[in-house]
């Protein structure tokens, strides 16, 4: 065996104890600090707070077990979000210290499923919530798929607790067309500089931002009755690309869209449900 082998077996070997021993931790839970910077000016969670406060979350327990960001880049991969969904029940925690746990709530295909639950000082639940990630090619910018990989001997810890799918039209089935048609443009958009990650692309935090930014002030205040959440990714944002920022107002809540302006590709879809719009 070549001498060069010998680093990289040793990574493989490492990498396969740490998930082995991912599997085993279900139960632990994680202080996770809620910035002030993530509430608004009526004491509610902005959108991107979910996935900002999932994001850290999701990092924590990856890496405390070995198989984070840093070590998904040794081997020239990363974990990308793909969806969310999220069922609130307090949208307005102060902010401080929020207990979290999560779990691997299973694997369709090349989709990795992860539920998880945020609670309040006092130990009541503020949100909870499923997500579908992918293991992203860095090199080939494109879903990797080998199930050779160790990553994709992961095991479910426990079931769902949050209904969720991994793609807007999965979600909406023949209502999506009849969604589409209600889109009104809201904002036009280009990548900046600081909204790109170590990935090149816009970070999935911010698409949440450019939503809460397109909405109106009746809209904003709405937040105070925020009962779901969900976000789609479908196509990723680069420096400089243009794109356009749309709203469909129904009964149910709001829907926003980002679409890419060079193609008109849609890149990512965020959904909105109030209390109210159920009254």
């Amino acid at each position: 065996m070549p001498w060069f082998f010998y680093p990289f077996l040793a990574f493989a070997r490492r990498l396969e104890y740490n998930v082995r021993m991912l599997n085993n931790e279900k139960n632990n839970r994680y202080g996770i600090l809620l910035d002030p910077s993530l509430i608004n000016q009526n004491g509610i969670l902005k959108p991107q707070a979910y996935q900002a406060l999932y994001c850290e979350l999701a990092e924590r327990h990856l890496s405390a077990h070995g198989v984070g960001s840093d070590k998904a880049g040794e081997t020239g991969l990363a974990w990308v979000l793909v969806s969310m969904a999220i069922d609130i029940k307090n949208p307005g925690p102060p902010p401080g210290l929020l207990q979290a746990e999560t779990w691997k709530s299973g694997r369709k295909g090349p989709y990795f499923l992860r539920d998880y639950i945020f609670y309040n000082s006092e130990g009541a639940e503020c949100f909870r919530g499923t997500s579908h990630s992918v293991l992203f090619d860095l090199n080939a910018r494109q879903v990797f798929r080998d199930r050779s990989h160790p990553m994709y001997a992961l095991t479910a810890d426990r079931g769902p607790l949050t209904s969720g799918t991994a793609t807007w039209k999965q979600s909406y089935g023949n209502a999506a067309e009849d969604i589409a048609a209600n889109f009104q443009i809201r904002a036009n958009r280009r990548v900046e500089n600081s909204f790109l990650d170590m990935l090149g692309h816009v970070n999935n935090i911010r698409y949440a931002e450019f939503a809460y930014d397109a909405m109106t002030d009746a809209e904003i205040d709405s937040l105070v009755s925020l009962r779901r959440m969900e976000v789609y990714f479908s196509a990723e944002l680069r420096k400089n690309d243009a794109f356009t920022v749309s709203v469909a107002t129904r009964p149910a809540g709001l829907f926003f869209r980002g679409t890419k302006d060079e193609d008109g590709k849609t890149s990512f879809d965020l959904v909105l449900y109030t209390r109210a719009s159920d009254e």
